[in-house]
């Protein structure tokens, strides 16, 4: 059962408007160019007392670096963090603390994008971009020394990265972690169906209207953007993690189950009973444990 604060929590997410977003496809517009007039947050200020924070807006858009002021720990590995938010919103405040709270277990810096959103930029730009960006971090620090991970839309895209990467033959990063990962955007499973009742946050119908505003041109079966159907042979050691009342939990489940079918064993699957989507990111203790989880799998490999 989940913890009393994580079920009040779960009882609360209504009142955070986001079922609600993604409830009325009709309203994405009105409501995007809404969030586009909010400021994008950022670390709060005790962030800055354990932290050194900067910012490069030199390729068009920010890219926040997080590095701990007591020193990088030896081997402790370069992070590269994609936040989700269904290709259309940007970073959120609760991002801030499960990042600050990974680069404090490792002692690791991180380099978060905040990466060009739909529908004002499609996929193919958005993931050329961080491509470049992982390239860089490769290219600095050896890209086996290099962990990419992301939340829903962001859990996407780091595995539709490193797709793309194995199949251009560049050097893949050492380590993926997925949390609550959005990897099907064709919404067409009746895994998700059956889930979406108990989910708080999210809808298939706002999740397929998202999905088709970031791809563009591309159909929503395309692999970069549901990269459950790309090639999963050869591609670095991954924890993926879900909950029972995140409807993207079939998502996880038929990733590790086509792993499974390719004798691809080199992954961890942590599924949270009664946990809703990307609970990692909000104040409960099973947050404390994915993230503990999360960081000694990256220790292990």
């Amino acid at each position: 059962m989940a913890s009393l604060r994580a079920r009040l929590i779960n009882f609360a997410l209504p009142l955070m408007g986001i079922k609600r977003f993604f409830s009325q496809p009709g309203k994405l517009d009105e409501r995007i160019a809404k969030m586009r007039r909010q400021a994008s947050p950022r670390p709060g200020k005790k962030a800055h007392d354990s932290f050194d924070i900067s910012e490069d807006a030199a390729r068009g858009f920010d890219v926040v670096t997080i590095a701990p002021k007591a020193g990088v720990k030896p081997g402790a590995p370069q992070l590269l963090y994609l936040h989700g938010g269904g290709y259309v919103m940007d970073i959120a405040a609760v991002h801030w603390s499960a990042i600050l709270g990974l680069c404090e277990r490792l002692g690791a810096v991180a380099t978060v994008p905040i990466y060009p959103l739909a529908p004002e930029h499609k996929a193919s730009e958005t993931l050329a971009a961080m491509r470049d960006i992982y390239d860089e971090l490769a290219e600095q620090h050896g890209a086996r020394n290099v962990t990419v991970m992301g939340d829903s839309a962001g859990g996407g895209m780091a595995l539709a990265l490193a797709q793309m990467l194995k199949a251009d033959g560049n050097a893949l990063p050492g380590r993926l972690v997925l949390f609550s990962p959005w990897l099907d955007a064709t919404g067409k499973d009746p895994g998700q169906q059956a889930v979406q009742a108990r989910d708080k946050m999210l809808s298939v119908n706002g999740l397929e209207a998202c999905a088709a505003m970031y791809g563009g041109d591309l159909a929503n079966a395309d692999p970069r953007i549901s990269p459950l159907f790309g090639e999963l042979g050869g591609l670095p050691p991954m924890a993926i993690f879900a909950g029972t009342r995140d409807l993207l939990v079939s998502d996880s489940r038929r990733l590790v189950k086509n792993l499974d079918a390719i004798g691809e064993k080199s992954y961890e699957f942590h599924e949270y009973p009664d946990m809703f989507h990307v609970w990692m990111l909000f104040p409960v203790p099973e947050a404390k444990q994915a993230l503990d989880q999360a960081a000694a799998f990256i220790r292990s490999h």
